[in-house]
């Protein structure tokens, strides 16, 4: 390969790349403090067989532990993991629906248009529940332990062995691919077919009022669809997941119907519409300029 073919071709990609990670690290700096806010309670409502309201929860947590160690348990864990999920989606999420439609015959893109995103949707899921499954784990801990502990030792639970340790951080991980692929397909192919049904081409840009009006459409079927293997995610990697830990998934949804009713699998559906909205509204026009800019847009 000649030096000028090289050059190009590392332009190609290395541009994108660079900067659709320095945008995606961004949003996080944006986005995280509310994001953060709505993903613990969300969490504890999950993880809680509660009445209590979430104005109630908010105040209970505050009471009881304060600010930082009750309303911002977890922060810490979520700021790494936000970060570090950042850093990969938005390259992952602009390339890999590029490559898809390049490798895919044209028959099926014209036959299916949003194909290539459910593809590239699937491969995100799996690859990010292999890499963030010890890290969501943790998070999952801190936000449901009703006291300041040690995350290691919880973890460990007495037992120093380092299989153990591995085995638990990766609890849950089987709940997390499910609700991964469900929650990335479902994204990506929603987000592509509101977004072009305001377009008169790909190349158009969004209005603010159209970025907002997507944000609302892609949170729907985002809560339909996704908060109920959400709720079986919580409650494999809660703190107190004895009841589920060792239950297969269907078994596992049959114990949430069981224990909670029909609503238990929408437990802490406000603050997942909420916290999908303020996402999406953050990430809907980010998407679109990346994908206009270094992606390939769908043809009319």
């Amino acid at each position: 390969m000649s030096e000028s073919i090289y050059k190009v071709r590392t332009q190609k990609y290395l541009k994108p790349i660079i900067e659709t990670q320095i945008i995606g690290l961004s949003r996080v700096i944006l986005g995280l403090p509310i994001d953060h806010v709505f993903d613990r309670f969300k969490t504890l409502v999950q993880a809680e067989n509660t009445q209590s309201s979430i104005q109630q929860l908010f105040k209970e947590t505050y009471r009881r532990n304060g600010m930082l160690k009750g309303v911002f348990a977890g922060f810490s864990s979520q700021i790494s993991i936000q970060l570090f999920k950042q850093y990969y989606r938005w390259p992952m999420m602009i390339l890999i629906p590029k490559y898809y439609k390049e490798l895919l015959p044209s028959s099926w893109i014209q036959n299916h248009p949003a194909l290539h995103k459910g593809l590239a949707g699937a491969t995100i899921a799996i690859f990010e529940s292999l890499v963030t499954c010890p890290m969501e784990r943790i998070k999952c801990q801190l936000m449901t332990q009703y006291e300041s502990k040690s995350i290691i030792k919880q973890l460990l639970k007495n037992e120093h062995q380092f299989s153990h340790f591995i085995k638990n951080i990766y609890t849950g991980m089987e709940a997390m691919i499910l609700k991964q692929v469900v929650s990335w397909t479902n994204y990506l192919y929603w987000d592509h077919k509101i977004r072009y049904l305001f377009k008169d081409s790909p190349s158009q840009a969004l209005t603010l009022q159209q970025i907002a009006m997507c944000s609302l459409l892609t949170s729907i079927p985002n809560i339909l669809f996704v908060q109920p293997f959400d709720v079986v995610k919580t409650a494999y990697q809660m703190e107190n997941n004895a009841n589920y830990k060792s239950l297969t998934i269907p078994q596992a949804f049959v114990k949430v119907y069981q224990d909670k009713g029909l609503k238990g699998y929408y437990a802490g559906w406000q603050l997942r519409l909420s916290q999908f909205i303020v996402q999406a509204a953050l990430s809907t026009p980010v998407m679109d300029y990346l994908e206009r800019l270094h992606g390939l847009p769908n043809d009319f």
